[in-house]
């Protein structure tokens, strides 16, 4: 690739001794590569995604939660810019979330104009309950809209109204025992929206593991071997005309099953968390994931606490990093190996 090229493909650049890190934060697109005989990072000197909980409140009370119940304060905008000042010449692309609709936090409008204004890219996930005209227009500012997929009137009304603002618009559904059969239509090209999304439009669907945290603790909804190997027979050829992708948790165990082919195999990792993404809360406290136990892996950021030291040199994001390089298709939080 020439250089004239490489400047009108990607708008960001990050470049140390080992990897080259390019971004486009307008449509996403981001290569990672080794450089200098270095292969491709394992790891990176800081993340390059940072899932950041914005929201500590929620009225829904979704069973099925792995934030749980429990309300606490919304991130502050000042804490929320020291975080983008710390990352912002690494870190391509936030995911708002917490607990709770991010187009719900009192400062949503300015959160997205600031990560923006330091060319990082806001997404984020909602319910799609009250979503309003002004939060629709404000959403113009992200690379990708969420809609978790609850089957309601005002999930696919949130749905349309985003997509008649020529926004990307990516389903999420929850990929659990209960879910299942759903799943498996959405991949054999079923509508099962019943003609309520225009499928023609939509960017994306994307199936997330089912997590027995928080609310969903008691939940016997994990899917089962039998379950998530029919899934893997369908997920690398699906017959769909929206691009269908699975979260890092729901990989790893396809991978036991099917293997993508070489195309697909490039836009494939395993297990992210303390490599190339973490999670900060509402609260300032630094995790290797959203779906870590606050009291065993998070690190309090509160108090001038230095981003890069911690990444690299806290023992949780040590010991985390340590686990994957080992054992990549398992999880860190769930596993005793």
């Amino acid at each position: 690739m020439s250089k004239k090229k490489a400047v009108a493909i990607f708008t960001k650049r990050f470049r140390n001794n080992d990897y080259e890190l390019l971004f486009n934060e307008f449509t996403g697109f981001e290569v990672l590569r080794g450089i200098n005989g270095f292969p491709d990072p394992f790891s990176l000197e800081l993340p390059s995604l940072l899932d950041i909980g914005v929201m500590g409140t929620c009225k829904n009370k979704c069973k099925f939660c792995y934030q749980g119940h429990i309300n606490r304060p919304n991130m502050t905008l000042e804490n929320f810019k020291k975080i983008i000042d710390q990352t912002k010449h690494h870190v391509n692309q936030v995911a708002l979330g917490g607990r709770g609709d991010p187009n719900k936090h009192e400062n949503f409008e300015e959160i997205l104009l600031y990560c923006r204004e330091n060319k990082v890219a806001p997404n984020y996930t909602t319910s799609g309950i009250n979503l309003t005209d002004d939060e629709v227009i404000s959403s113009k500012f992200c690379g990708a809209v969420g809609v978790s997929d609850y089957g309601k009137d005002y999930t696919y009304q949130a749905i349309q109204n985003l997509i008649d603002s020529k926004i990307r618009v990516c389903i999420h559904l929850i990929y659990s025992k209960e879910s299942h059969n759903k799943a498996i239509k959405i991949l054999k090209g079923q509508d099962v929206w019943n003609g309520n999304v225009d499928t023609d439009k939509l960017f994306s669907v994307l199936f997330l593991l089912f997590k027995p945290q928080g609310s969903g603790k008691n939940l016997d909804w994990v899917p089962t071997p039998s379950q998530i190997q029919e899934f893997s027979k369908l997920i690398f050829k699906p017959k769909n005309n929206f691009q269908v992708g699975v979260d890092s948790c729901l990989i790893n165990h396809i991978l036991k099953y099917e293997k993508p082919d070489k195309l697909q195999a490039m836009a494939i990792d395993t297990c992210e968390g303390a490599r190339q993404s973490a999670y900060i809360t509402p609260d300032m406290r630094m995790m290797p994931c959203s779906f870590a136990e606050q009291s065993k892996y998070a690190v309090d950021i509160t108090n001038k606490q230095d981003i890069y030291k911690i990444w690299n040199h806290s023992h949780i994001f040590k010991k985390f990093r340590e686990y994957l390089s080992t054992n990549p298709t398992n999880c860190p939080l769930f596993t005793k190996d």
